[in-house]
């Protein structure tokens, strides 16, 4: 009886197979190679902490695995690429110059936001030795987090911007429990692992238009 559901099966699927053309490839959006060499400058962030650093770390990788054909060049953080040409605010006066200054034709920026926080505490039995004593029932804390993800993409010759594209995600995040007397109390973990499943599918998400795509054609 197994035999016979996984030879239909097998049928099925090779049924299906064969009613659909082969794949093509869709090439993407934008494509970068005409840039050769892309700057990356850190994205800045409303809150405290690494988040921006580590979602600027996961947009690099996604764009170096996807365009292995380009350069990227990671230049620091905005403030420190806009004293380095002496300017104020990021602009296409400004993008000019960091290009002739980092050797770059196209400068990737981007910011992260942290949209909206809704906390949910709860109380708990909270027993943990530090430097020998025992901490007394506190409150755990946990808070859905929104997080919006915007990027752009400046062209050097011109000043100007030739893409941009944001996308928007939330993640439950375990971070934080408050002890008796007003005490603050961070769980010891790194900040990136807490929205490492966050960050992945936004970055991924943000960066679809570089990928090039493969959709196999039905036929007729």
């Amino acid at each position: 009886m197994n035999r016979r559901i996984c030879l239909c099966s097998s049928l099925a699927i090779l049924l299906l197979c064969l009613a659909c053309g082969p794949k093509v490839a869709i090439p993407p959006k934008v494509d970068l190679r005409k840039y050769d060499r892309v700057g990356l400058i850190g994205f800045t962030c409303n809150a405290e902490g690494n988040l921006h650093e580590f979602l600027t770390w996961r947009f690099l990788r996604e764009l170096s695995l996807s365009r292995k054909e380009v350069s990227f060049i990671e230049l620091g953080s905005e403030q420190e690429v806009l004293e380095s040409v002496e300017a104020e605010q990021m602009n296409s006066e400004a993008i000019r110059a960091i290009g002739q200054r980092y050797g770059v034709n196209a400068i990737f920026t981007g910011n992260v936001q942290i949209a909206e926080v809704k906390p949910l505490v709860t109380h708990y039995p909270f027993f943990r030795p530090i430097v020998g004593s025992i901490l007394p029932q506190g409150l755990r804390v946990k808070a859905l987090v929104k997080v919006w993800v915007t990027a752009r993409l400046w062209e050097v010759g011109h000043g100007g911007t030739v893409w941009r594209s944001s996308t928007l995600g939330d993640e439950m995040v375990h971070q934080i429990t408050t002890l008796w007397g007003g005490k603050v109390l961070f769980d010891p973990m790194n900040p990136q692992e807490a929205f490492y499943d966050l960050g992945r599918p936004l970055v991924r998400d943000i960066c679809t238009d570089f990928k090039t795509k493969r959709v196999r054609i039905k036929k007729n």
